[in-house]
């Protein structure tokens, strides 16, 4: 049975990363279609008006951030969603391993997010550079509490080593995601997150890691016990 919360955690956890790219990739072809349903044949005083509704006012701009800063933003929220949980974990399981575990993700994440806002009071980007749309900042902050929310009262409806299992595959779904995120930032990403990207990386892989192995080991317990019930 735990195997089987572990598994549905894995599934689970994996549609919900999709709601972000799928929302944005949504908004993105609406954009497109009524860009390409404008009419042929404008006169120039059209074309000044439709350029014109299409050009930020200078206040909207202001609000919009930087793609720099859209990254962050977004590492942040991820970064709090995963102390969030570990936090859970924290108060709903007795076994030591997993308590320990949950601790050092604390710990790191609480960490990484420090070295984050320290990067953001040191490098205020104000207007330069190219802006995210506001929008689709608020799209993908929302489906990251949709999945949060989702994710929590998933994870409340199991207890004892079905809630470890659940929580386990949880971990390794969002780390394996925060890792592959990781990694793009600092291969492609803007150039003053790439060494953030870096350090954060060996502690996402540790966290990973460790996941990987207590999941397999509490499987391996609970096959062992279900061979000794059966003889």
């Amino acid at each position: 049975m735990s195997k089987m919360r572990f598994t549905f955690a894995v599934a689970a956890l994996t549609a919900f990363s999709g709601l972000p790219q799928a929302q944005a990739q949504q908004n993105d072809n609406g954009l497109n279609n009524g860009i390409n349903q404008l009419p042929q044949q404008t006169t120039e005083l059209d074309n000044q008006r439709y350029e014109a509704r299409r050009a930020p006012t200078s206040s909207s701009r202001q609000q919009q951030l930087s793609v720099t800063e859209a990254i962050v933003q977004k590492l942040q929220k991820a970064n709090e969603n995963e102390i969030e949980l570990a936090k859970l974990a924290m108060e709903k399981t007795d076994h030591q391993e997993l308590k320990q575990l949950t601790e050092t993700i604390v710990r790191d994440h609480e960490a990484i997010n420090q070295k984050l806002r320290q990067f953001s009071q040191q490098n205020q980007t104000g207007n330069q550079g190219p802006r995210v749309p506001q929008q689709l900042c608020q799209i993908a902050d929302q489906a990251c509490d949709n999945a949060m929310r989702m994710t929590r009262d998933m994870l409340n409806r199991y207890e004892g080593q079905d809630f470890q299992m659940a929580f386990l595959g949880q971990q390794c779904v969002a780390h394996t995601m925060m890792l592959a995120e990781l990694k793009a930032i600092e291969s492609t990403g803007p150039q003053e997150l790439q060494p953030l990207a870096q350090e954060a990386i060996s502690k996402v892989e540790s966290h990973l890691g460790k996941a990987k192995q207590l999941a397999k080991k509490l499987e391996d317990k609970e096959d062992g016990g279900s061979r000794t019930n059966r003889s």
